[in-house]
């Protein structure tokens, strides 16, 4: 269905406060939720995004509704006609004030919608979103239509659109996965993982949002990556822009208000997941129990309080629930009970 005149309203200006720095937490989240939703919806906000962040930011016009307005009210009067072709060297004029600056935008954003709107009712078909999802205690394999191949650990979802590769090569991510892309320079492969977009043309690499749905880890393997930050005032110190080469890793934490980039000495303790090797790196007592009950599908129960001071390293290969405890209950002091799908720990006082 079509978005109405009120809805395109609303994003507008959600999206003209946000590129003003003006956008309150609700605001953002609703912001980012619409980008999520579509890949079109992504495009048009990258462009946006990438023309005119500076400028709003510099002339701070658009931070009132009472502003906005009347530059959308303007926008609106003119008579709006779809056109196949439309340049955007107008943004080169750096004399452009900020309130003509946003008429402009604006009318692209319009002129997008109509234009994607048109397109739908040409090919009489709307796309719709394919989901891959890998349950609790299993690994899945996914075979993308470009020839792409991507391994979705346990609790991991993947979606793209039944129009990908048309024009656009583009992914959402929830959980783990190991990416390896097949070359197209003429369409880029994008990523889109919580307040990320990840660009690579023909590589391979691991992203992992396990944490809290919000911190991303992302480890390359092999080739080149953009990480592309789409709200830049949720995520403290980042760039617009990164760029990351093989043998590092990138950590985003909302948790800890970072974001760096780091080397790392062998890439594959990052992605051996996906040949059944489990493997912890200085994980902490909450790190290792959700690993162990996504990996095995169990969930843990506890007697009395855990050493929180859990700092474990070590690989499991392909091993048994039983054998991984065994070896965690000898170097952290507890013992285990298994019945069905449940594991009580209990712990010394």
């Amino acid at each position: 269905m079509a978005p109405t005149n009120k809805e395109n309203k609303e994003i507008d200006r959600l999206i003209a406060r946000n590129l003003a720095g003006a956008a309150t937490t609700r605001e953002e989240k609703a912001l980012k939720d619409w980008i999520l939703a579509s890949d079109d919806n992504y495009q048009q906000y990258k462009i946006l995004q990438e023309s005119s962040i500076v400028s709003f930011k510099e002339k701070k016009l658009l931070i009132t509704d009472e502003t906005f307005n009347k530059v959308w009210a303007e926008a609106a009067s003119e008579e709006k006609t779809p056109h196949r072709h439309i340049g955007f060297t107008i943004f080169k004029a750096v004399a452009v004030s900020a309130a003509s600056l946003a008429l402009i935008l604006i009318s692209i954003f319009t002129y997008r919608q109509v234009i994607y709107n048109q397109q739908v009712a040409e090919n009489g078909d709307q796309p719709v979103i394919i989901e891959k999802f890998s349950p609790v205690g299993q690994k899945t394999k996914v075979f993308l239509p470009d020839g792409s191949q991507v391994w979705l650990n346990a609790d991991s979802k993947l979606q793209y659109s039944s129009s990908f590769g048309d024009s656009l090569r583009s992914v959402s991510l929830t959980g783990e996965a190991y990416f390896e892309i097949k070359e197209d320079i003429s369409q880029p492969f994008i990523v889109k993982s919580g307040n990320m977009a990840i660009t690579a043309l023909g590589t391979r690499f691991n992203i992992n949002t396990y944490f809290n749905h919000s911190d991303i880890e992302i480890v390359l393997d092999e080739g080149e990556l953009l990480i592309e930050n789409l709200f830049s005032s949720l995520i403290p110190g980042m760039p617009l822009k990164t760029t990351l080469k093989p043998g590092n890793k990138a950590l985003y934490s909302i948790r800890d208000a970072i974001f760096r980039i780091d080397s790392v000495d062998n890439p594959f303790d990052y992605t051996c997941w996906k040949d059944g090797i489990l493997s912890f790196h200085q994980a902490d007592f909450e790190t290792v129990i959700n690993s162990l009950e996504r990996w095995y599908g169990v969930e843990f129960l506890y007697e009395n309080q855990p050493n929180m001071g859990w700092n474990i390293t070590g690989e499991f290969n392909n091993e048994y629930l039983e054998s991984v405890l065994k070896s965690l209950g000898i170097e952290e002091d507890f013992s285990y009970e298994i019945k069905n799908n449940a594991v009580q720990l209990i712990f010394e006082r």
